[in-house]
């Protein structure tokens, strides 16, 4: 796709879409802020009396500001010194490497920052024997944040109809969106699931809202919930879309002679973190199953992070840091090592960024090399100050690199900052191509289908071109109170947009069609290196009562009558 393309039909009209969505606004319940405020502010006295009463115990004498904080300096004492909690500072966290990763998005003292207190205590994946006063800890700084963050904010900048409407921020280096006042694109969904979900129950429909006490919905239990009488909130995610971006589309493209399992496997569906354990652990594909720590700890993380080009060390903080799972060096080798034979194709594919990367710096006057993505946007990427390209070596990490350590330049620093750029290199494109498709999928929802007309309309790859493009009934439909069935207006609307999704809600009776709208256009967008790769687009479709209750649309659908939507 050229960029004039790009910039006509779906940039502009995106934009026009986010405009859409921040006149929409998200529609809060201020009664249920309110109380949550005063059930999270009871909670955060009591998490700090907690750790200022441990510390007297120990005779520290440890006090939170009105801003619920305590000097990093005077925590980390606590923390580690004989004289206060005693425990003892990772070993695993002293190394060189290990530090440079805990401190890449480490605001202050990354010592008490959440990387390093979880080998004692986490929210994110908490466990029965972690440190109830670290946990404390952390409870004080997710509840003040989020009460100042959301809550405070939630209130505070509520309009008349009862939503709030955040001001949206493009990113140039990969065109994500963010928010502000509030920042609606932010709530800590991984970090702290219990705040995540409270935060969440605040935002409603704004037509024909409902509380629910109870949600159950796998035994048939919507807690009186009715989306044919009720108003409903929902959430479209692309599934696995950065796996599928360049574990799939992009390794079709450019390594179409090398090993192509991950493309097969994404494609059709089939569960590539399973068969990545199986290839760490040495087991028969379908030996681990979701829910196993081997998949969802080991497999799937190792996975994001060598799709990447990541090296032993990355995948060793990367499953500590998102899985709380250590593995010693040996066994961050062998996981490595494992991987590296199971997907040639990768490894050849994270090659070539390495090469291309090199081969533009040392055309360029400047010594600054560029990577690309499918929709034609660059980003510029300097090689550091000492390193060049010229072509040959043998060095298996850095081949073709050559590293001038004079006048006082560090070679290990050179290296540190290569890799980073080789990171950019490979992860930048497919951030960006995510990106471009979740706000091509927003403006085809809110603009109808006529965006798409010069490009010969929406499409689907070869694998899926036998059953065409879903609900042609739904062609001339638009979300934002656009045409619907029988040319009434289809009340529902986007209200966010979050990384690789698209929430949105709706009035009593409109769930169906705005599923049958969304079902077709994001399933088939007629991004042309996506039809070249032969890889299919898929969503998760989550409808509930409100962002916090949500269940599969299929699971609803079921339950009250409504059409389902086709699996693929």
């Amino acid at each position: 796709m050229n960029l004039d393309t790009y910039y006509r039909q779906i940039l502009l009209p995106a934009n026009s879409a986010i405009s859409a969505i921040r006149r929409a606004g998200l529609p809060v319940d201020v009664e249920r802020v309110r109380e949550l405020r005063v059930k999270w502010r009871g909670e955060l006295l009591q998490e700090e009396k907690t750790v200022e009463n441990e510390a007297l115990k120990r005779g520290v004498l440890l006090k939170y500001s009105d801003k619920h904080a305590i000097q990093p300096a005077k925590l980390a004492r606590f923390i580690f010194s004989a004289s206060g909690l005693g425990l003892k500072f990772p070993e695993q966290m002293k190394s060189w490497e290990m530090k440079q990763q805990m401190t890449e998005d480490q605001k202050g003292d990354y010592t008490t920052g959440a990387e390093v207190l979880a080998w004692f205590a986490s929210l994110a994946v908490p466990k029965p024997e972690d440190d109830p006063v670290i946990r404390s800890i952390l409870r004080v700084r997710s509840l003040s944040g989020s009460i100042s963050k959301y809550l405070d904010k939630f209130e505070s900048m509520r309009r008349a109809d009862n939503a709030v409407h955040a001001t949206y921020n493009w990113a140039l280096r990969t065109s994500r969106i963010s928010a502000h006042n509030p920042p609606i694109h932010g709530i800590t969904e991984r970090s702290d699931k219990y705040v995540a979900d409270g935060i969440k129950s605040c935002i409603v429909p704004r037509v024909a809202p409902y509380r629910v006490r109870e949600w159950d919905p796998k035994r048939g239990n919507f807690g009186g919930w009715d989306p044919r009488r009720h108003g409903w909130c929902g959430r479209w995610d692309i599934s696995g879309a950065e796996a599928a971006i360049r574990a799939a589309m992009l390794l079709r493209l450019y390594c179409r002679e090398s090993d192509l399992t991950t493309w097969e496997y994404i494609r059709l569906g089939k569960d590539v973190h399973g068969y990545t354990a199986s290839l760490i652990y040495e087991k028969p594909d379908g030996t681990f199953k979701k829910g196993s720590y081997e998949r969802d700890a080991v497999g799937k993380q190792t996975f994001f992070a060598k799709i990447f080009g990541a090296n032993w060390r990355t995948v060793q903080g990367t499953i500590w840091k998102k899985a709380r799972l250590w593995l010693d060096d040996a066994a961050a080798q062998k996981t490595n090592n494992n991987f590296d034979k199971g997907y040639p194709g990768l490894t050849e594919l994270y090659r070539y960024d390495i090469r291309m990367l090199g081969e533009r710096a040392a055309e360029s006057d400047d010594n600054v090399g560029w990577c690309v993505d499918g929709y034609g946007r660059r980003r510029a990427i300097p090689l550091p100050i000492g390193v060049r390209y010229i072509g040959i070596g043998d060095d298996p990490f850095f081949p073709g690199y050559e590293f001038d350590t004079g006048g006082g330049r560090n070679e290990k620093e050179m290296k540190r900052q290569l890799n980073h750029a080789f990171h950019v290199m490979a992860n930048t494109p497919t951030q960006s191509m995510n990106a471009t498709d979740n706000f091509w999928m927003l403006a085809l929802a809110y603009h109808g289908e006529g965006l798409v007309e010069e490009m010969g309309g929406l499409q689907v790859p070869a694998m899926w071109q036998k059953d065409g493009v879903p609900f042609p009934e739904a062609a001339d439909w638009q979300m934002h109170e656009g045409r619907g069935p029988g040319g009434k207006p289809l009340m529902s609307w986007h209200n966010n947009t979050v990384h690789d999704s698209g929430w949105f809600d709706g009035a009593p009776g409109h769930l169906e069609p705005t599923a049958m709208l969304l079902w077709r256009r994001c399933h088939a967008l007629p991004f042309d290196w996506r039809l070249e790769a032969d890889v299919p687009y898929r969503i998760d479709l989550s409808i509930g009562p409100d962002m916090s209750n949500l269940a599969d649309y299929n699971t609803v659908a079921k339950n009250f009558g409504l059409g389902e939507m086709p699996k693929r």
